[in-house]
């Protein structure tokens, strides 16, 4: 016989026993929901840097590092060989133009010159007397011409007699006698013209032997100069005046000619070096401001020179200080400098995020209004400077947006601020 199982009913709970949890977690979705939002990243806010966007006059600057250099800065170096004998400055030491550096000492140079002035003083002595010996020769010479001088005349008074005789007709004169008076008056002529002759040949002869000697006497007197040059380069002493830099030489130690002894710059004028990235060196040019901090006082100036050649990734600009210089600045000080581009009026822009290149599009964080949230937002970049960058386009004056760096939620498109 057949026994009829009595049908068994499930609790409706068991049978429906899925619906509470998925209840449940509906309700967490939902409420999940309503806390992130579409976020589908977090980060603490702690981990974020914000700045707002703002809107006025935006100053394209190009800041640099560098180091003050002096415009006038000479080495006084060795003109002779010597010792160190003595040093008479330290680096800091404020000289004037022709103050003594250092003394040097050499024993042979003073010897070359006392050499030298004994073969002046013998020279000039060799030289007076030889003229005078001349002079003497000369005035024999004038003797002569004053002796056959009067021998002519006294043989032409008497030729000239007996001519007197002759022509009256009075044979007291012999023809052979009269003969002999002319030829005496002949010989006596030409006697005298000869001692003049030689008196005209002694004359020049002086004068040459005199600029003989006068050319010898200077070839020994600039010897003499060159030594008594060389003995007084044994003090060196600054060629300019400024503050000395550095004294490379020590006491007892041997210069060289040539060798560098003291470095002197003069610091009322000096200028900047600044080394600037070549790739902000487009838009430098001449003549524009800059501002150099000195971490103490600001100098105006303006861009002089810019280096053709770069350098290590970097280009040498020269800035000339147009201001007066404050009392702290001094060679090699280092300095910050503030190049002045542009002024763009009316601008937006925003402190400088990371990784945000000039005239680019970025993707940045920008906060809604209760700062819980920050959604990508796509920017097109200006003009950058030194902390801000210009915003084209993607943000409104007032928008905050994160600086700080989204490498590592870049993928996301709205992130959660805890």
């Amino acid at each position: 016989m057949d026994i009829t199982r009595e049908k068994i009913t499930k609790p409706i709970w068991k049978k429906y026993w899925y619906l509470l949890p998925l209840a449940l977690l509906v309700i967490s979705l939902f409420k999940l929901k309503a806390v992130f939002g579409n976020a589908s990243y977090m980060v603490e806010q702690t981990d974020v840097i914000t700045a707002r966007v703002e809107q006025g006059s935006f100053k394209v600057n190009v800041r640099a590092t560098g180091v003050l250099k002096p415009l006038n800065i000479q080495w006084v170096s060795s003109q002779v060989a010597g010792k160190v004998e003595q040093v008479h400055v330290k680096a800091g030491a404020y000289v004037e133009q022709g103050q003594l550096l250092v003394q040097l000492s050499n024993p042979e140079l003073h010897r070359e010159l006392e050499k030298a002035r004994w073969e002046l003083a013998a020279n000039k002595a060799e030289s007076n007397a030889a003229y005078v010996a001349l002079e003497s020769q000369l005035v024999d010479l004038e003797n002569s011409v004053i002796a056959a001088k009067f021998n002519y005349q006294s043989a032409k008074l008497k030729l000239d007699a007996e001519t007197a005789l002759i022509e009256q007709g009075n044979a007291t004169v012999s023809a052979l006698d009269y003969q002999k008076s002319q030829l005496a008056v002949e010989q006596q002529q030409q006697y005298w013209l000869a001692q003049k002759q030689k008196v005209d040949k002694m004359k020049a002869n002086m004068a040459a032997t005199k600029l003989a000697h006068q050319a010898r006497l200077g070839l020994v007197e600039n010897n003499y100069q060159r030594m008594q040059e060389q003995v007084d380069a044994l003090q060196v002493k600054a060629s300019t005046s400024g503050v000395v830099q550095q004294v490379s030489l020590e006491l007892g130690e041997r210069a060289q000619v040539g060798d560098s002894v003291v470095l002197v710059a003069d610091q009322q004028t000096l200028f900047a070096e600044l080394q600037v990235q070549e790739v902000r060196i487009r838009d430098i040019r001449i003549g524009q401001q800059v501002t150099i901090d000195t971490r103490t006082s600001e100098i105006r100036g303006e861009v002089l020179r810019i280096d053709p050649a770069v350098k290590a990734g970097m280009v040498q600009v020269d800035v000339k200080l147009t201001a007066e210089l404050p009392s702290e600045v001094r060679p090699e000080l280092t300095v910050d400098g503030l190049i002045e581009i542009a002024n763009i009026d009316d601008a937006l822009y925003v402190k400088r995020p990371m990784y945000a290149p000039r005239h680019s599009q970025i993707g940045l964080f920008k906060l809604s209004q209760d700062k819980q949230f920050a959604s990508k937002t796509q920017v097109n970049l200006g003009q950058s400077s030194v902390n801000t960058i210009q915003i084209v386009s993607g943000l409104a004056v007032g928008d905050e947006v994160i600086i700080s760096d989204t490498t590592d939620w870049q993928e996301h498109q709205e992130i959660m601020i805890n």
